[in-house]
């Protein structure tokens, strides 16, 4: 019972957000889910999203059985410190993740992609490839609002617009998270752009003839 009165400090829990070591938080509590990652009915993903985090959010929309969360508490590391969290701590934990947890082949969707549209999670995509810029946003030279602006979409001919150097192509090799795949959806918008194609067109056919039948 000693173990409940342990508490673990951010920066503990910060050194337990991998695979290999997997600690997440639930109602304040700390539970180690590294050996729970391969039973999970829900898949090891959403645990390793939320490894090094606070994942009680999630864990009560699931609505869970009492029998999970008995599975659950026999995992339980401690109590989280109730210290503030650094302002910085949730940047950290994703950067430690990038550096280990990320295969830059794995093929993602563009449904996928499109899910990681919002400044605190952004995707987006360059020659086919796809990259997590989250935490380049600040660092970015032309600012975050113009990756933004491509948040879960081709950035491709944007990139290429902005004429960039090898050196920007090598900072993109660290953010690689995978490669697309897929029929990408239509564009919005594309559907309209055609309407007003085809009424420029009906118009000026309209006018011809007409001055056809009036010569």
């Amino acid at each position: 019972m000693n173990d409940e009165k342990r508490i673990v400090g951010w920066n503990e829990l910060a050194d337990h957000c991998l695979r290999t070591s997997l600690w997440v938080v639930i109602e304040g509590q700390v539970f180690d889910v590294t050996t729970y990652l391969a039973e999970h009915p829900g898949g090891d993903d959403i645990l390793l999203k939320y490894g090094g985090l606070d994942g009680t959010q999630k864990f009560l929309e699931v609505n869970h059985s009492n029998y999970a969360r008995s599975l659950r508490n026999a995992r339980l590391v401690g109590t989280l410190t109730s210290d503030p969290q650094p302002s910085d701590y949730v940047k950290l934990v994703k950067s430690k993740k990038q550096k280990t947890n990320v295969n830059p082949n794995r093929q993602i969707t563009w449904e996928e992609l499109g899910q990681h549209n919002k400044k605190d999670d952004l995707w987006m995509v360059i020659e086919g490839k796809v990259y997590d810029v989250t935490d380049f946003q600040d660092d970015h030279p032309g600012g975050p609002a113009i990756l933004l602006g491509k948040a879960g979409d081709d950035a491709t001919a944007a990139f290429h617009d902005a004429n960039h150097s090898q050196s920007a192509y090598k900072q993109l090799e660290k953010l690689q998270v995978g490669i697309i795949t897929g029929v990408r959806p239509n564009v919005s918008g594309s559907g309209s752009s055609t309407n007003v194609i085809f009424v420029i067109l009906m118009i000026l056919a309209i006018g011809v003839g007409i001055f056809m039948f009036t010569r």
